[in-house]
């Protein structure tokens, strides 16, 4: 028995590193498109929102929190990359732009975009050339 003596139980407080970040930049990536130079910019703070919120809206989601539909979600592939396309004027490509222009240039503009701003929360991340299947050095 105890007898009225009670145990105190420590609670330890968790281990938690600090945080520094002291290179603000964001990370960018040369990218030359029908001859014109483009930088593919990390997205910024506001830009992820943006490009989470338009996620968020094509999914439809059914009992339970689970998604049941998609509507539109091809819309945010050119829409990330808008926000994160520059021009040698470091004016933001329009969607519109992007739009007209082959859906293989899109895709690995998208695929990049979203290694670069840490956006594929659900995905494995891994390293992507130009956005081909191709390897560099002619292995396959």
């Amino acid at each position: 028995m105890n007898d009225d003596k009670t145990e105190k139980v420590e609670k330890k407080k968790p281990v938690i590193a600090d945080m520094v970040f002291d290179d603000l930049e964001p990370v960018e990536v040369s990218v030359s498109i029908g001859g014109n130079p483009y930088i593919l910019r990390e997205a910024s703070g506001g830009a992820a929102c943006q490009y989470r919120n338009a996620l968020i809206e094509c999914t439809k989601l059914g009992p339970g929190g689970i998604p049941t539909a998609l509507k539109g979600i091809a819309s945010v592939e050119p829409l990330l990359v808008s926000l994160c396309l520059f021009d040698n004027k470091d004016k933001r490509v329009p969607v519109a732009a992007i739009e007209k222009w082959p859906a293989r240039i899109q895709k690995a503009l998208f695929e990049r975009a979203k290694i670069i701003s840490e956006l594929g929360e659900d995905e494995e991340e891994e390293t992507v050339g130009n956005g081909s299947s191709d390897t560099t050095d002619g292995s396959s």
